[in-house]
């Protein structure tokens, strides 16, 4: 029963694809409990949270306030277009991209209409405009890793639904360019040139929401989850019901060898270098661009960072450890 219940909760996850990778990790623990005569625990599936944290609610906000005389002021000043839309309904409620572009534009403009303050003698309004600026500068930092890293882009980004499919071939390279994009688009605003293509940022945001890095998450600790308990059959095997106990080879040891061979090295394990391909490229973007906006993460994200690459290193380190529980396995047997 505790085997029956093990294998359908794996199932639920490959959806029915009957060559998917999961329908084949789950054809390999049936047929390696079968083999070995141990029967696979009921445990729980695995879980991780799937999602950057939450920001913190309201975000970063300027302290600097423009009353309305000093807006009515600034008539000739491309900024008071800025204001004019940040002062709206709809700018008091925008995205943070959306509040993001409105600091990057009001930082662009500042200047000019400090300068233009100044020629009409206006140093009071130039200093507020000035403070302002500052203020945004300040938080810009905050403002960005709110907008791109805890914008609800991203968090779509590491989600997905448990089910699978054939993941991940129905996939395409098209993540590792919008992430590479978007750390090109993000470092200069951090490093004092504010201009900004509205347009572009927002498409790249649209598209990272279409990423797949949740479905890499979930194949991951399906996998993890699975060679663990393979593990954990194979231990109970050398201690209870060793395959070859005078150290001479056994119709189990054969039996062993050949799922082995059928099942795992020709049906899992390449499962597992196209997810350790797709990791990479999904990865090293990844975490060129959270280096980029470092400056600015949070305590929370940075521990769900920790967790998430933790993870994705059990690709490489959980299925080695799998190789040297099946070579333990059978190292009392001397031939065959």
């Amino acid at each position: 029963m505790r085997r029956v219940i093990f294998l359908s909760l794996l199932l639920l996850t490959s959806c029915g694809q009957s060559d998917s990778g999961l329908a084949h990790l789950t054809e390999y623990l049936t047929r390696l409990s079968t083999v070995t005569g141990t029967a696979l625990e009921s445990q729980a599936l695995p879980r991780f949270d799937l999602a950057p944290p939450l920001p913190e609610k309201g975000g970063p906000t300027s302290n600097q306030q423009i009353d309305l005389i000093d807006f009515l002021s600034l008539t000739g000043c491309s900024l008071q277009v800025n204001l004019g839309r940040r002062n709206t309904q709809l700018g008091r409620t925008a995205s943070p991209s959306q509040r993001l572009l409105l600091d990057l534009e009001f930082l662009d403009l500042a200047p000019a209409c400090i300068e233009l303050l100044k020629t009409r003698d206006d140093t009071a309004l130039a200093a507020t405009i000035r403070a302002a600026s500052n203020d945004r500068k300040q938080s810009l930092p905050s403002a960005v890793f709110d907008a791109v890293l805890l914008g609800p882009e991203w968090r779509a980004f590491w989600h997905a639904d448990p089910i699978l499919g054939d993941y991940p071939r129905q996939t395409s390279s098209l993540v590792e360019q919008t992430v590479t994009s978007l750390s090109a688009m993000t470092a200069p605003w951090l490093n004092g040139d504010w201009s900004a293509n509205n347009r572009a940022f927002e498409l790249l945001l649209s598209d990272v929401r279409a990423g797949d890095g949740g479905e890499l998450l979930v194949a991951t600790s399906q996998l993890v989850w699975a060679l663990e308990s393979a593990n954990t059959l194979l231990t109970q095997t050398q201690s209870e019901r060793p395959l070859c106990p005078f150290g001479q080879p056994t119709e189990r040891s054969r039996a062993l060898k050949r799922v082995v061979q059928q099942f795992f090295v020709a049906n899992v394990q390449p499962w597992v270098v196209s997810l350790r391909r797709r990791a990479e490229l999904i990865h090293e973007p990844t975490q060129r661009l959270e280096t980029v906006l470092a400056g600015a993460v949070t305590q929370p994200y940075q521990d769900w960072v920790a967790a998430r690459d933790a993870l994705l290193f059990q690709l490489t380190q959980m299925t080695r450890q799998h190789v040297q529980a099946i070579q333990a396995t059978l190292t009392s047997c001397q031939q065959g």
